[in-house]
């Protein structure tokens, strides 16, 4: 069976946009390791990193690189820390869950 060239470029197309689409191009994973480098040193040495959403840091010690991070550590100052966060709420490590500041 002979297969035509605008069919088998048309494949590889298809192949190629489904792999960036699914994060398959190296500058996705670049980015990835980027961004994962960056939140670990920010809590090298606090304790490394308990939570992090976007660019926004909390370690261990509860310090925190941005206003977000700061919002989320007051809503659990008195409940043992921040234990996980996104943009609209805030989980503490005694498992409360407050609504994120702006959230």
């Amino acid at each position: 069976m002979k297969v035509s060239k605008p069919l088998s470029l048309g494949a590889v197309m298809l192949v190629t946009s489904l792999a960036v689409a699914c994060g398959g191009s190296n500058g996705s994973s670049s980015d990835r390791a980027e961004r994962s480098t960056r939140t670990i040193d920010a809590c090298r040495e606090h304790g490394g990193v308990t939570a992090f959403d976007d660019d926004s840091v909390i370690c261990a010690d509860q310090t925190f690189n941005d206003e977000r991070g700061r919002h989320a550590v007051d809503a659990c100052r008195e409940r043992d820390g921040v234990s996980a966060f996104d943009d609209d709420i805030v989980i503490c490590r005694d498992q409360t869950f407050h609504e994120a500041e702006g959230g």
